[in-house]
Formats: C-alpha cells, sequence, structure tokens
C-alpha cells in the first residue's frame, strides 16, 4: 500500500475491509452455531472464515501504519504483500479449523456422555441407567411406565424431502414430547425415529391412555418446513414396571413388542403391553423361525389325495398337499403355516420345492404304475406374480421328463384378480405348453362366474362350503347346481371338494357334477400309500 494513499483509495479499502470482516463473522458463526452440519463442512466453513478474518486483519493494519523507511517491506511491497497475506490466511485458517475440530470432538463427547446432539434428549446407554434409577427409588412397591414413540413412516419423509427437513422433525418432536411429558422426566431417542419417556406414578391406565393420546396429539400437530406442510403420526407402545417386567431388558422388550401390535393395528394409535398376545406373538415368531429353517432340514413331505371321475369312478388326477412333520414327530396344520410362508416370502421356494417333488416322486410312481398319472400342485398368490413362472415350470417338467399334459396347476380366485391382466397372459402361456389350469375354492373370493370368460381356464373346484350342507339344505343343492350349470355352459370340469358322505356324493352325481375329492373317496396318502392304493384300484379296475 502507497505511503500517501488518496482519500479515494482509503475508502474503497476501508468498504472492502469492513465487507470482508463482517462474511469471516457470518462464516465463523455459521460453523459454530449450526447443528446440523458434518465435521468436515465445519472445518471448511470455519477455515474460509478463519482465512477472510486474518485478510480483514492484515489489511486493516496496513489502513492505519506504514512500514519504516528503507526496510523491506517498503522496497518490495509487492514481496511483503503475497508473504504476509499467505501466512495470515493459512495461521488463521488452522487456528479457526482446529476450533472448528475441537467443538465437534466436544459434541462427539457430549454424545457418548449420554446426550443426543441433535435433540438434546438421552441416548440408549443413558436411558438404560435412567430407568434403572427409577426401578431403585419405585421399590417393588411402586410404578412407573415406560412409553415407546416411533414415527410413522419417518424414513419416507426423510428420504423424500432431505435429512436436513428430517432433522427439524426429529428436533420438533423432542420438543413436543418434553412438554407433554414434563422437563423433569427422563426422555430419551433411542433410535433415529424412536423416542421412549419414564412416565412416573401411574396408578391406573385411564390416565396412562390420557398421557398416550396427549402424544399423538402433540406428535400429529403439523409442521411447516419452508413450503411443505407435513402430517406425521405417532405409535406407542407401552409397559408397566414391575407388572410387564423387573429390570430394563424385560421392560425394553415388553414395550417393544406392545409398539408391533400399534403398528399391526393400523398405526396412529397406542397399546398397551397384553401377557396373552405377547405369547401369541412369541409362539408366531418361534413358528416363523422355525419355517425358514424346516426346508434345509427336509422336515416337509408331500401327501397326495386323488379326484375321482363320478361317472366311470377311475382316478383322475392327484393332489399335491404340502405337510410339515417337524423332528419330534409333530405335524403342523397347512392352516397354521401356509399363512405364515404367504406373509414371510417362504412360499416361493416352497412352492418351488413342491413342484420338484411332486414332479420327481410321480416319475418314480410312473416306472410302478406303467402309466403317466395326472397330478395337480397349488400355485400361491405370490408365486403366480412372479415373471418367470412359466419359465420356470416348463423346465422343471424338462428336468424330471414330466409331461405338460400331467401337470394340472390350482390357482385362488384372489391370485387372478390380483393383475388381471398378467394373470391373462401366464394362464395364456401355460395353455400354449399345455399345462391345465383350475380355480381351486371356487365360490369363496369372486361370486360371479362373468370373469372367467377372461382366463382361459379348464377346471373348477366348488368349494366344500357348497357340498356340506347339500344333501340337507335346499339352498346350498341349488347353488351347487348353479355353478355346475354355468361352468358346463362355459365349458369348464368342475371337481367337488370335501366330500364325506354318500348322500353327497349321490346327488353330485346326480347334478352330473364331473370329479369328487373328500375322504369318503380317499384321504390324502404319501407316496407309498399312494403307490399300493393305485395299484390296488388299477386291479379293480
Amino acid at each position: 500500500m502507497p505511503e500517501n494513499p488518496s482519500t479515494t483509495t482509503m475508502l474503497f479499502w476501508a468498504v472492502l475491509v469492513l465487507a470482508t470482516l463482517l462474511l469471516a463473522c457470518w462464516l465463523l458463526r455459521l460453523s459454530a452455531r449450526r447443528a446440523d452440519l458434518t465435521p468436515q463442512r465445519r472445518q471448511f466453513l470455519a477455515a474460509i472464515g478463519g482465512a477472510l478474518l486474518a485478510c480483514a486483519i492484515w489489511s486493516l493494519y496496513h489502513l492505519t501504519s506504514f512500514s519504516p523507511a528503507g526496510s523491506f517491506g517498503t522496497r518490495h511491497p509487492a514481496i511483503m504483500l503475497g508473504v504476509s497475506l499467505v501466512v495470515a490466511m493459512v495461521g488463521c485458517g488452522l487456528a479457526v479449523g482446529n476450533v472448528a475440530l475441537l467443538i465437534d470432538k466436544q459434541a462427539s463427547s457430549k454424545a457418548s456422555s449420554g446426550i443426543d446432539a441433535l435433540t438434546g434428549l438421552q441416548t440408549r446407554s443413558q436411558l438404560e441407567i435412567s430407568i434403572r434409577n427409577s426401578i431403585r427409588r419405585c421399590g417393588p412397591d411402586g410404578r412407573f411406565a415406560v412409553a415407546l414413540v416411533d414415527l410413522d413412516r419417518f424414513k419416507g419423509v426423510n428420504d423424500t424431502l432431505g435429512h436436513e427437513v428430517g432433522d427439524l422433525i426429529l428436533r420438533q418432536t423432542a420438543q413436543r414430547l418434553r412438554t407433554v411429558v414434563g422437563q423433569r422426566e427422563t426422555l430419551a431417542r433411542i433410535s433415529s425415529d424412536e423416542f421412549l419417556a419414564v412416565l412416573p406414578k401411574i396408578e391406573q391406565e385411564g390416565a396412562l391412555s390420557a398421557i398416550c393420546r396427549k402424544i399423538l396429539h402433540a406428535v400429529s400437530e403439523p409442521l411447516t418446513v419452508g413450503s411443505h406442510k407435513i402430517h406425521i403420526t405417532s405409535s406407542i407402545g407401552v409397559a408397566v414396571y414391575p407388572d410387564d417386567g423387573a429390570d430394563v431388558s424385560t421392560l425394553l422388550r415388553k414395550v417393544d413388542t406392545a409398539l408391533d401390535r400399534a403398528k399391526a393395528a393400523g398405526r396412529g394409535d397406542f397399546r398397551i403391553f397384553n401377557p396373552e398376545v405377547d405369547k401369541a406373538l412369541l409362539e408366531r415368531l418361534a413358528l416363523e423361525n422355525d419355517l425358514r429353517h424346516a426346508l434345509g432340514r427336509n422336515e416337509f413331505l408331500l401327501a397326495y389325495q386323488p379326484e375321482f371321475d363320478l361317472q366311470t369312478g377311475e382316478v383322475v388326477s392327484m393332489e399335491a398337499l404340502l405337510r410339515w412333520r417337524r423332528p419330534t414327530g409333530e405335524f403342523i396344520s397347512p392352516a397354521k403355516f401356509i399363512p405364515v410362508a404367504e406373509e414371510t416370502g417362504v412360499i416361493v421356494p416352497l412352492s418351488q420345492w413342491v413342484l420338484e417333488t411332486a414332479c420327481r416322486e410321480l416319475k418314480d410312481l410312473r416306472s410302478t404304475l406303467e402309466y403317466s398319472p395326472r397330478f395337480a400342485v397349488n400355485l400361491s398368490p405370490r408365486q403366480f406374480q412372479q415373471d418367470n413362472l412359466v419359465e420356470m415350470i416348463v423346465s422343471t417338467l424338462e428336468k424330471y421328463e414330466v409331461a405338460p399334459g400331467n401337470l394340472e396347476l390350482e390357482i385362488t380366485e384372489g391370485s387372478l384378480m390380483d393383475d388381471p391382466e398378467k394373470a391373462a397372459f401366464s394362464l395364456h402361456l401355460l395353455r400354449q405348453h399345455g399345462i391345465a389350469t383350475a380355480i381351486d375354492d371356487f365360490g369363496t373370493g369372486y361370486s360371479s362366474l362373468s370373469y372367467l370368460r377372461r382366463f382361459p381356464i379348464d377346471k373348477l373346484k366348488m368349494d366344500r362350503a357348497f357340498v356340506t350342507d347339500i344333501q340337507v339344505d335346499k339352498d346350498s343343492a341349488a347353488l351347487a347346481e348353479s355353478i355346475l350349470r354355468m361352468a358346463h355352459q362355459l365349458g369348464l370340469k368342475v371337481v367337488a371338494e370335501g366330500v364325506e358322505l354318500p348322500e353327497q356324493l349321490d346327488l353330485l352325481r346326480h347334478l352330473r357334477c364331473d370329479a369328487a375329492q373328500g375322504f369318503l373317496l380317499a384321504r390324502p396318502m404319501f407316496l407309498p400309500e399312494l403307490t399300493g392304493f393305485l395299484l390296488d384300484h388299477q386291479e379293480k379296475g
């Protein structure tokens, strides 16, 4: 800077120094106060702010003082300017950056000490200590509750609107929960979108329910974030000390079970732990766990139940039925484990196992009988929606050298109507390969036959509900007769399920039903028994 600068030059430098100083202060304040900044971004902002602050200080110094005559700075002003600027920027930038790093280390230390950096609430580790203290203070005669609050579908909001909005929602939710439960009560954030509150002195369930409703209402109040108005609901699970648990781990497990019930009920509500429901859930979890391993342990078997032509008495097909036998010898009812397999997705590999096993066993049976029996396999709704369904079935038939005409696939009405266009496409492909299809449990899903025109179906299996009272109830007989008449007009064969009485069989034969299946005619049989049955039936025929 010259020794005798003009007034205009001095004014220009003064404005520039002031602007630089203000910008530096703003960046430093931002890096220190924004809680949602990552450590890398905080250090970057602090370093830039420190560098600008150094520039401002250096420039301010040269505005108010002059270098001595004959000094290095006077003889080489450009070099002096560059060196001073670099030294000031690097030195001050590193210093402030280290301060920013120290702030982050302090925040991490705060978090490790039991305080959530985002919300200021306790962390899970500190919460467990607080619950133990509450147990000690209460003793065996005192009571308190723990309420686990989960933000419904928070992940979707977080992914759609961004993590900054998500963090804002979490902070405001924490403030609202604090207002409801009180400033002195224990409140913690134990996972990304779950909060847990300790509610002391809860003597009546009515008071506990009232607090839960207040929490639900407080959380559901709309949030305005920029141009977005966000509505968040919550689900709450509650457990009570000492009724539901006398230690921390038990209470937390029971409150988590209660929360699962609240979510299963449709969310946006609360559930207080119920021992009976807990027992059922534990049994369901045990069943699900056993089911996931049963296939690898070879615990599944196939039983076959024949279908008989009502005019000739011949066996026209055999339905492959899945059976689960545990190592103890106990059989688990399909009505119990099939729905669980559907929900968990285990049904897909299980259905593939059924098809492969049926093909392999029927190939062996063919060599004994010296003819190829026809068999039927049930397709699950989830399996029917697979894109490679037809290719998988055809390749399995080729693998075991089973003719497509010997296979019949049984599908429920619901499977067809989940995606009618895709179902029609798959059924047409199956027909092109020579594979027949039947509607299983017909009449329990869609009562109208009009939808059948859209699908290339070969057979209807009339549900046992239409057969049970057919011999004594005129309405049941009329319904069965209507189904048979309409099906025949559409060119479909009908099999009556669940035939258990001779009177039922006689009436079905009179109504010109094509085939029947039930305990009266033959029970489900494993392969050795089935082989003997078919050989005897063949000799009698």
